[in-house]
């Protein structure tokens, strides 16, 4: 059996171990609670770990540990653990560090009375369904487990982290993908002179098409449009603007959209127009 020595506990199931002079963080039900400092924690008591030496920035984490409350720091870990779980897939390294030092972020500006407001809630909730409602349980952990209760709101900013640890990118650049959507759908709510709630199904879907769009297009596996001729000539005007939104599309993520998709775009459009 393998043993890992407990250096310092974070909460009831997170704990720091070392192991072979390596340190580990330990994620397992209760193991902080059942095991204090000096003690050896048992393999099969550990539901998942990471050793600590593997961040490129290992004395960051050491920062994080130093600055930041333990409890938000194991907090961070346990939803880290649901969320590998859940997808089935490792994280990347680095959420360990941006994770826990975004939701000390998030309580300090509550405490101050600062509001949290996520304008691309919406957007995020269609573009990143699996990530957004585990988004949603580690913000329901998170309020079980602090005084301080963060708005909905706030579970969009940890869609962000989990997206970005899963495609291996900076929190940055998911966020940027989602504020070009939001641009394309204002874009569009201005064509058709309409305001759309962004919590209709009708935005989630166009969302998702304009995503899905952009998938194809990016990954060269765009669609053949049998019905292009008949949308062109019995939508017309749809098929005019649709052309507008596929120029603002063209230059905000600098790819070149098939006639086919233009194509789909405006049924999109169409069936908007008609709510």
């Amino acid at each position: 059996m393998v043993y890992y020595n407990v250096k310092k506990v974070l909460n009831n199931n997170v704990v720091i171990a070392v192991k072979d002079s390596k340190d580990y963080v330990l994620v397992g039900k209760a193991i902080g609670f059942d095991f204090s400092k000096n003690m050896e924690v048992p393999q099969d008591r550990v539901e998942n770990l990471f050793i600590k030496q593997t961040l490129t920035a290992e004395e960051n984490y050491n920062i994080i540990l130093e600055t930041i409350d333990s409890k938000i720091v194991g907090l961070s870990e346990e939803i880290i653990n649901l969320c590998e779980k859940e997808l089935q897939t490792r994280l990347n390294d680095a959420i360990h560090i941006s994770l826990p030092d975004h939701i000390n972020f998030a309580i300090r500006r509550i405490e101050k009375g600062v509001a949290i407001e996520n304008p691309f809630l919406s957007e995020l909730r269609a573009l990143y369904p699996k990530e957004y409602a585990l988004a949603v349980k580690a913000l329901h952990m998170i309020n079980h487990s602090v005084i301080t209760q963060l708005p909905e709101d706030e579970a969009g900013f940890i869609c962000l982290h989990i997206r970005a640890a899963i495609s291996e990118q900076s929190v940055t650049e998911p966020l940027a993908y989602t504020k070009k959507i939001g641009e394309v759908m204002e874009l569009i709510c201005k064509l058709l002179k309409k305001e759309f709630s962004k919590n209709s199904l009708e935005y989630a879907r166009t969302v998702t098409h304009i995503n899905f769009m952009l998938e194809r297009v990016l990954s060269g596996k765009t669609i053949k449009n049998y019905i292009l001729d008949t949308i062109r000539s019995e939508l017309y005007n749809e098929f005019d603007l649709a052309i507008k939104v596929a120029i603002k599309i063209e230059a905000l993520f600098s790819v070149k959209l098939p006639e086919d998709e233009v194509g789909y775009l405006a049924l999109h459009l169409k069936r908007l127009s008609e709510l």
